[in-house]
């Protein structure tokens, strides 16, 4: 049976990254869950550690010489693996170097990864325990909220870093352009793009107070996680109130609904296009076919506008009212829309 390697990418990391090797090795002595660790030196200052685990069996330590972020380093083991081109592996379990992770649950992973290597697979913690700080509840309860809204799909931990990857996804992740935390948010985004479903295996909560070695910053990372979507979400509110000032403008001069619509979709749609493509998704194909795209992707959402807007007047709100509230409704399709369809090659 194919079998993982176990990844961990790893800034300065002190005795928990031995500790934690040392116990993975001493429950699965037969390495009967997988094929080996690489630990990816991600700028560490002190290379003590990398030394002891260079003079381990079946431990490959991969260094970068500056440090590049958790993405990046993710990037790279991913890499390094996918050039062994081994037919036995399955993929990669990715696991944090800060003693978040249990070495009993990194290998319950493993073994689903082994188990159904066409998923991606989170060792998905409760946060259920007391001794959990409150901002890294809310941070969890936040980012589920969003991702549902986003996806549709409801993850109950989308801030792990324990994963297990499918060798296929592996070869999908090495191109992206992500380099920190937010790359293990657009990995969840782009699963189902890619064909894999997302399960979770539930795992032991752990939190040290004062961890020194979580290189983790709430606030500063998680601006860096939500920044795509803010965007998003920050020109599709300039886009609506250009859509709606021209709607207004028309429907109060003309009383036609469908042909205000159709108006101020085509003002704010381009206005919506540029900007989109310039700095949320930077980068698609050809300008002319993220174009056609684009518009074709606006005749839907111009019927799916025009259906709601009438529906609310036929239960007796004037347009001025049901306009808005048919925009809100079509705003998450229109995310899914652009990053899955228009400007498909962003990550």
């Amino acid at each position: 049976m194919k079998k993982p390697y176990i990844v961990i990418p790893a800034l300065d990391p002190d005795q928990h990254l031995l500790e934690l090797i040392d116990k993975i090795t001493d429950e699965d002595p037969e390495w009967n869950h997988y094929l080996g660790i690489v630990v990816v030196d991600d700028g560490s200052r002190s290379q003590t550690v990398f030394q002891q685990l260079n003079q381990r069996h079946r431990i490959h330590v991969v260094t970068h010489e500056q440090n590049q972020g958790k993405g990046a380093a993710l990037r790279t083991a991913f890499e390094w693996i996918l050039e062994q081109q081994e037919d036995r592996c399955s993929g990669a379990v990715t696991a944090d170097a800060d003693g978040q992770h249990l070495a009993k649950d990194i290998l319950a992973v493993c073994t689903r990864l082994k188990g159904y290597p066409d998923k991606l697979w989170l060792g998905s913690r409760t946060f259920d325990e007391k001794d959990i700080p409150l901002r890294s509840k809310v941070g969890n309860k936040l980012t589920r909220v969003i991702f549902r809204l986003v996806t549709g799909q409801d993850i109950k931990d989308t801030q792990t870093g324990l994963r297990g990857i499918p060798a296929g996804f592996l070869e999908k992740l090495v191109d992206f352009n992500s380099c920190g935390y937010e790359f293990e948010l657009e990995m969840l985004l782009s699963a189902r793009r890619y064909g894999y479903r997302i399960k979770s295996q539930e795992i032991t909560t752990v939190y040290e107070e004062g961890n020194e070695t979580s290189h983790y910053r709430p606030i500063v990372d998680s601006i860096k996680i939500y920044r795509k979507f803010l965007k998003f979400a920050s020109i599709g509110i300039l886009s609506a109130g250009l859509d709606y000032s021209v709607f207004a403008t028309a429907y109060f001069f003309s009383g036609q609904v469908l042909e205000s619509i159709v108006l101020a979709r085509v003002i704010s749609g381009v206005f919506n296009f540029s900007l989109n493509r310039q700095w949320v998704f930077k980068q698609g194909s050809h300008v002319a076919w993220d174009a056609t795209k684009y518009g074709c992707l606006a005749v839907v959402l111009v019927a799916a506008n025009y259906g709601l807007t009438e529906a609310f007047r036929y239960i007796g709100l004037t347009p001025f009212i049901g306009k808005p509230l048919a925009e809100g409704l079509v705003f998450l399709l229109s995310y899914r829309g652009q990053k899955l369809l228009v400007f498909k090659k962003a990550v």
